[in-house]
């Protein structure tokens, strides 16, 4: 009876180590050769992260301008087609600049980030450390022990530091993905692991709200033109403002108490 308590309180106190991630959070280190090994496989994960960051963007940046641009086409050939719509000439030529002063913009924004350049910086960086890394795995077997002399060490570590500064630093979302992945070196369990991966993933999702916002606003006001929806049609053809001003207005219970006759 003892024993099978003893194994019950060592299986609970396993899964609230493991839920709070109460452990350590790194792999130990032997050396400094393998302290450096670590850091250059972390900082080569993060500009790998970065890398496809910045592809990312800039696939959905081209993306959200070819589809605003569809719509600003399309709406004047909607006009010229003669079919009955459901807002004025004057609303759909401010809706034509605004989607037109959206594509400016988007257009500007990718010219002026370089999303491909940088992307493919940071790649080739990410390849340099992966092959200073195998280098450095070499090099650690043919000494024993997989000790590297002082000279030797410095002669890697300003490698490495020269390959890291030509280029641009990741973010720390990029981290919190390499953490996430990395799980030979980075211990992360439970709830703080679950916090880490929204965190990660929320952050990568807000960069993407005001083209899908700007998106959605273009659908959804072709569909109220061709008379499919009604989401803006009430305040873009001033029906709202019509009924606001047409609507009775009821006398509070106190005015119609002193309107009535005394008996």
């Amino acid at each position: 009876m003892t024993t099978q308590l003893a194994s019950h309180n060592t299986q609970s106190d396993g899964f609230l180590a493991w839920l709070l991630a109460k452990g350590p959070r790194e792999r130990a280190v032997k050396d400094a050769a393998d302290k450096l090994l670590m850091s250059m496989n972390t900082t080569a994960k993060c500009r790998y992260n970065a890398s496809v960051r910045l592809q990312h963007k800039a696939r959905f940046a081209f993306f959200t301008t070819t589809f605003l641009a569809l719509g600003l086409v399309f709406i004047p050939l909607m006009q010229n087609a003669g079919v009955q719509l459901a807002f004025q000439s004057n609303v759909l030529n401010m809706m034509q600049i605004f989607l037109a002063v959206a594509v400016l913009v988007f257009s500007v924004i990718i010219g002026t980030a370089r999303y491909e350049v940088r992307a493919t910086q940071l790649n080739e960086c990410g390849d340099k450390l992966k092959e200073l890394i195998r280098e450095l795995d070499k090099e650690r077997e043919h000494h024993p022990y997989g000790v590297i002399p002082p000279d030797r060490l410095n002669d890697f570590q300003q490698r490495y530091s020269d390959i890291v500064r030509d280029v641009e630093n990741h973010t720390r979302n990029d981290y919190r993905f390499a953490t996430l992945e990395m799980v030979r070196d980075y211990y992360v369990s439970g709830l703080p692991r679950m916090k880490l991966y929204w965190a990660a993933h929320t952050t990568r999702l807000l960069s993407f709200v005001l083209p899908i916002a700007l998106m959605l606003i273009e659908v959804l006001f072709v569909t109220d033109m061709m008379g499919a929806t009604e989401v803006f049609t009430r305040f873009l053809t001033g029906r709202a403002i019509g009924e606001h001003i047409s609507a009775p207005v009821q006398p509070s219970g106190l005015s119609r108490d002193i309107l009535l006759p005394a008996r």
